[in-house]
């Protein structure tokens, strides 16, 4: 489960908005590279890049994947949390990845669609 942008969501309920606009707070698609770690107001963070038109301005928006205590573990029907952009994850599944993630020789591609 990964929160979105709290722009992106509209009046249209099952329809959500997407943008690369660093004032937008908005979830950016695309294809994502996961960078550098860093402490910052949720603890440990990752810094995203990003690969596609679509979200190549991540980094100066300074869009990270970090893990957030009020998102949910399972899947929801329903509304959860929203972020300023960032994707952000539950404290249990983020326990999980952030061991991969620190582990690999290779850059991690993170994949955003919708």
């Amino acid at each position: 489960m990964i929160a979105r942008g709290i722009g992106s969501k509209t009046e249209n309920k099952p329809k959500l908005k997407f943008s690369n606009n660093g004032s937008s707070f908005c979830t950016s698609l695309g294809k994502y590279s996961i960078g550098k770690n860093y402490v910052g107001k949720y603890g440990k963070a990752y810094k995203l890049h990003g690969l596609d038109a679509t979200n190549s301005n991540a980094f100066a928006r300074s869009i990270v994947l970090h893990k957030y205590d009020k998102v949910p573990y399972e899947e929801q029907d329903r509304a959860i949390v929203h972020s300023l952009g960032c994707p952000m994850i539950n404290d249990l599944y983020y326990d999980r990845i952030e061991k991969i993630i620190d582990s690999s020789k290779q850059n991690i591609i993170l994949d955003i669609y919708y």
